[in-house]
């Protein structure tokens, strides 16, 4: 190696040095910036939690003022003598205070829900009802969104004899903002993602509205703070480098070299040393410790504010999961909790205890929704005060909590289930106005180990709470088996068929329809079509599944609607060597339960086809698991379909990443040949051409007349399916 001189060597150290700094900048840098991302997205997170949470207390105001005017004797009087109806509906609803300012429009119905008279032209009505009340909409319209509500009117105190159907409408917007108070969501420029004229449940809106998360200040002085202190401190460590490297060569190189100058001089004929010799000074090191110093005390700031970070992420994590008015754990956290127990959700030794306030419908009404939450506060730390420290508490939902003991047998829980009742006596409510006592009831499930699933839990608890509710029975009944039988009586009767026709799928009743080929339009196979056959009524899809994806119930309810179709495939129900295809729902596609019952259906069938229909696929997030699954499905001779495409639930992303046979266009997307803009038009051949090219066969859902029928066979679908060829009906 060739030997360099040492004001190089130290030039090389000092431009290595700092790079070094730059390079250390620059990681902590992206490090910073990949902190303020995680707190951006928990931010969105709970932004989403609110607003969602804004959307049920929306309903609840709502609700609660169309049942005021159900309620209202004049109200009954205006569906028996319509003279004074306009006058009733244009001021006496305001005049008497029936309805708050927000209110845009009120409207009777008759009892087949036809407006009794036209609505004003300000604040226009649906002329219809659009389906069964009680009935929660939000409509894009062209002034805006509205939400309306629709609550049956009866005559008398037992609600058997309907006289009509109220309806109110609200501004969506300004009755959103009014509901709560938002932390983490603005709405000032909420966004309703529906087409115009188009509306939905608004139990569903959540997922059709767009709306931004409100800048975090702290987040920004942070951001702040850091870029000016590392800008600060890569400067001074700078100067401090190129300071150390101008007194090294000034204390050291020089000396050096006028010693080496000095050395060499020697070499020369009649050279002799200086009369005073050169003395190399000691390199400092001072100023070095200083740097040191202040890099250390800047990384101990940077610990601090992370720190910080972590604890402000904890709290957003707790907030997500708090019930704000009482400060239990809410419905997600229990949701939460549940999974936790285990994958297989076969429980162990514990103890399900569910809460519900006596009559707090009628304190609500007595004495207003504002004394109603001091009450439910009141009561929450009462039962708060009466669990342990390391039990928790789970509000369910308005006068309804929860609490889950583990490892307990009867005799502690009744212990515990006493000791909460005592607590709430204790209280004292007249602080409030009111004169008559705050009871609770108390129904109490036990799992002695063996095997019980979450949801048959829950109904038992629910079962012993509604026991425990009846006039003369204890306030804290266990659940016992003679109960069973009055399992309908337990919310509504669609939780009820629901939960029965899961443990009997006899209940189901299969609707079929056609499902054709193009172009000659020939019956290739039929879809089934779930129906619940429950005390002599058939409820629908649209009542049953809104219930399934709430209890959490898809892989349970899609293994009874399995054991249905294989029930009437084995009893000749539909023809010989006749094809079908069966809905499986997102969570149930990387359910092995489901796919084994799958593929058992499949071999006892042999040379019928069986096509699977995958619905909610956006609600997959086990991709890979989902495909593997799907492969099996093939491999056992099952078709694959990508259902409801472009509804809104399935993309083309799921088209690139899952193996599917069958792309099923939503009738929304259908309906968009007939459209009269040549935009949307032109978009769904591109799509269709899109997936046709990609090699998969495509089914038209919705078809319903001739003319429709022969734009999609232009377009290339293999499949059409609707009103035009046969509705869905029972087999014979």
């Amino acid at each position: 190696m060739k030997p360099q001189s040492i004001s190089r060597l130290a030039g090389l150290f000092v431009l290595l040095v700092a790079g070094f700094i730059l390079l250390l900048g620059g990681y902590m840098w992206l490090e910073m910036e990949r902190v303020s991302a995680e707190i951006r997205a928990r931010e969105e997170l709970s932004a989403r939690t609110e607003v969602v949470e804004g959307l049920a207390e929306l309903q609840h105001r709502a609700r609660g003022m169309a049942q005021a005017l159900a309620l209202w004797d004049e109200t009954r009087q205006q569906l028996s003598f319509t003279e004074y109806y306009t006058l009733w509906r244009d001021s006496r609803t305001r005049d008497a205070g029936m309805i708050s300012d927000e209110v845009e429009g009120v409207a009777l119905y008759d009892k087949r829900g036809h407006i009794l008279a036209p609505a004003r032209p300000d604040s226009p009505m649906l002329d219809k009802l659009p389906g069964p009340p009680p009935l929660a909409l939000l409509q894009r319209e062209t002034s805006g969104s509205h939400l309306y509500m629709f609550l049956p009117v009866h005559a008398d105190p037992d609600r058997r004899i309907l006289l009509g159907h109220v309806g109110i409408k609200l501004d969506f917007t300004v009755g959103l903002l009014r509901a709560r108070a938002y932390q983490f969501a603005d709405l000032t420029h909420l966004q309703v993602d529906l087409p115009p004229g188009s509306a939905l449940n608004l139990a569903q809106a959540a997922g059709h509205l767009r709306f931004a998360t409100r800048l975090n200040p702290d987040l920004a002085s942070f951001h702040d703070l850091f870029r000016a202190s590392l800008i600060r401190l890569v400067i001074v460590i700078l100067i401090l480098l190129f300071l150390a490297a101008w007194l090294l060569g000034r204390l050291l190189v020089r000396p050096l070299r006028a010693l080496s100058d000095e050395i060499d001089s020697l070499r020369e004929p009649g050279g002799s040393l200086p009369n005073k010799p050169a003395r190399a000074s000691p390199l400092p090191i001072l100023e070095l410790e200083n740097v040191r110093r202040s890099f250390s005390d800047y990384q101990a700031r940077l610990s601090e504010l992370h720190g910080n970070l972590e604890q402000n992420s904890r709290d957003f994590y707790d907030q997500a999961r708090r019930d704000a008015l009482t400060g239990a754990f809410n419905r997600r956290a229990f949701d939460e909790d549940w999974k936790s127990l285990g994958e297989d959700r076969r429980l162990g030794r514990m103890a399900l205890l569910l809460f519900d306030c006596d009559h707090f419908k009628a304190i609500n009404d007595t004495y207003g929704h504002q004394v109603g939450d001091l009450v439910i506060q009141k009561i929450a730390d009462a039962l708060q005060q009466a669990l342990r420290a390391q039990d928790r508490m789970y509000r369910l939902g308005g006068d309804e909590f929860a609490t889950l003991l583990r490892d307990a047998d009867a005799q502690r829980a009744e212990r515990v289930a006493e000791r909460c009742i005592e607590h709430v006596l204790g209280q004292d409510f007249r602080q409030y106005g009111m004169s008559e006592p705050t009871t609770i009831s108390i129904g109490i499930a036990l799992s002695e180990g063996d095997g019980l699933t979450l949801h048959e839990l829950q109904k038992r608890a629910d079962l012993a709470m509604y026991t425990a509710k009846r006039p003369g029975s204890r306030k804290l009944v266990f659940y016992s088996e003679d109960m069973g039988g009055m399992a309908a009586l337990v919310g509504n009767k669609e939780i009820s068929a629901v939960f029965q026709a899961i443990e009997n799928p006899d209940l189901i009743e299969l609707h079929y329809q056609s499902v054709m080929s193009l172009p000659m339009a020939q019956k290739e196979y039929v879809e089934a079509l779930t129906r619940i056959r429950f005390e002599g009524e058939l409820i629908g899809p649209g009542a049953i599944f809104p219930i399934v994806q709430a209890r959490n119930l898809d892989m349970e309810f899609d293994l009874a609607v399995l054991r249905a179709l294989e029930r009437d495939l084995t009893r000749g129900r539909l023809p010989a060597g006749q094809g079908v295809s069966v809905n499986l729902s997102a969570p149930s596609i990387v359910n092995a339960k489901v796919i084994d019952a799958m593929v058992g259906l499949i071999r006892h069938h042999p040379g019928r086809k069986i096509v699977a229909e995958i619905t909610e696929t956006a609600l997959i997030t086990q991709i890979e698991v989902a495909s593997d699954n799907i492969r099996r499905l093939r491999e056992a001779g099952c078709l694959v379909a990508l259902d409801d495409f472009g509804s809104g639930y399935s993309s083309l992303r799921y088209l690139a990443t899952m193996p599917v046979d069958l792309v099923k266009f939503d009738i929304s997307m259908v309906r968009l040949l007939d459209s009269g803009e040549r935009r949307q038009q032109l978009m769904m051949e591109d799509i269709s051409n899109l997936v046709l090219t990609a090699g998969y066969q495509m089914v038209a859902e919705g078809v319903e007349t001739r003319e429709l029928l022969d734009k999609v066979i232009s377009l290339g679908f293999s499949h059409a399916q609707g009103y035009y060829f046969d509705k869905p009906q029972a087999p014979a």
